[in-house]
């Protein structure tokens, strides 16, 4: 496997674990909602478009308006996007789901395909953004509904290269709009 393809394969899973955070924030409070948020992520067997590059599975905690926990899926197709300064990888979001989950059990679904990221091979880094609707959800959050935006930095922290897989790590801040 090549260098770039390992980077790609990283950046991707880096970008959707950002993405995964931008979600956290509740419908109601979606105009006026700040989380700060955090997890870890790791590649999948999933290629939610086919593309030969696995989507990532990511896990967190959001700190903030009821601190829910999250799961979701995140990937990225790599390609130019003119948003990313010279010499990085640069990808657009394709696929982002995620779950949220509060103490008292209920649920919170969102979604995008709004969304891009920049990995810096140098650094090791990558940020990504990410623009999500909220889809509803159970209890409190049955007919949910509004909008995000999410800016986050992620870091690879181990990567097999043979089989192109990384597990790595995430922190942001999501924002109503």
């Amino acid at each position: 496997m090549t260098l770039t393809k390992r980077f790609s394969i990283m950046g991707a899973a880096l970008a959707l674990l950002l993405a995964a955070f931008v979600l956290i924030m509740q419908p109601a409070e979606a105009s006026g909602l700040q989380e700060r948020v955090s997890g870890n992520f790791i590649d999948t067997a999933i290629d939610t478009n086919g593309d030969g590059l696995q989507a990532n599975a990511w896990s967190g905690q959001a700190y903030g308006s009821g601190s829910p926990s999250y799961e979701g899926l995140v990937e990225i197709a790599f390609g130019p996007t003119g948003l990313c300064d010279e010499g990085e990888f640069e990808g657009t979001l394709v696929q982002y789901s995620i779950v949220r989950r509060y103490a008292n059990g209920d649920l919170m679904f969102a979604s995008s395909t709004d969304g891009s990221l920049c990995f810096d091979p140098g650094s090791g880094l990558a940020s990504l953004t990410v623009n999500a609707t909220i889809d509803g959800g159970t209890g409190n959050h049955s007919g949910a509904n509004g909008t995000y935006s999410a800016s986050y930095t992620i870091q690879g922290l181990v990567q097999d290269v043979e089989q192109a897989i990384v597990h790595g790590a995430f922190y942001g801040e999501t924002e109503g709009s």
